[in-house]
């Protein structure tokens, strides 16, 4: 073999070896494709349950804040109130919500599924869905910014009309949604993928001196 197809054949498997090194979010080159890598690892969620913060700032009321926890078809949500502490668990049929400033556990039949808080995910999902998106002039080396703006393809009024959005570059994973939907602002961050049964189930042991009010039918 001569001298000069040895070094043809040596750069190629340079060529193949340094694809294989390559930082994953180098191959990502529009935000379309961020958001495509980033539903893909959000979907993970679905088998091995996720956690987020959803914030809501409210002109004059202040800002609410909840922590949600889902696995399958079982929900936590922490809801801070002030000084006080609110939390519901469902597994889909029975619902328990216990307030922490009354030490009182009440105890309902689970609403329907479309009625709970989890469609709040769905919102990342459907991000890119009748919205143009951008890389923001902020767009680091860690971090994707970007904006979300709706078309005019997009004929719900309830959509807002721009979503920030923002992706690790690390492992495409979301680091917050933040948009404004009729004066009020809203925000989830801080997720994660991976929620344990014992995150998610209410245990009765741990409030033994509660008002226990039920409301099942």
């Amino acid at each position: 073999m001569c001298d000069q197809t040895k070094m043809k054949r040596i750069f190629l498997i340079i060529c193949f070896i340094g694809s294989l090194l390559t930082p994953m979010h180098l191959y990502a080159q529009t935000p379309e494709e961020v958001v495509e890598h980033m539903n893909f690892e959000f979907e993970k969620g679905d088998s091995l349950g996720m956690s987020f913060d959803f914030v809501m700032s409210i002109p004059i009321l202040g800002q609410f804040r909840s922590t949600n926890y889902t696995l399958g078809d079982k929900l936590r949500v922490d809801l801070f109130v002030h000084d006080s502490k609110i939390t519901t668990w469902s597994d889909g049929t029975t619902e328990w919500a216990y307030d922490s400033e009354k030490n009182e556990l009440k105890i309902t039949d689970a609403k329907p599924k479309e009625d709970d808080n989890t469609g709040d995910k769905e919102l990342v999902k459907g991000v890119s869905e009748g919205y143009d998106l951008s890389f923001d002039k902020k767009t680091d080396d860690k971090v994707w910014y970007i904006v979300c703006k709706k078309n005019k393809s997009n004929k719900d009024k309830d959509d807002p009309k721009r979503i920030d959005l923002a992706v690790s570059k690390a492992d495409y994973s979301t680091i917050y949604l933040k948009t404004k939907a009729k004066g009020i602002g809203i925000s989830m961050e801080n997720f994660k993928i991976g929620v344990t049964e014992k995150e998610v189930t209410f245990n009765p042991a741990d409030y033994p001196n509660a008002t226990i009010i039920d409301e099942r039918k």
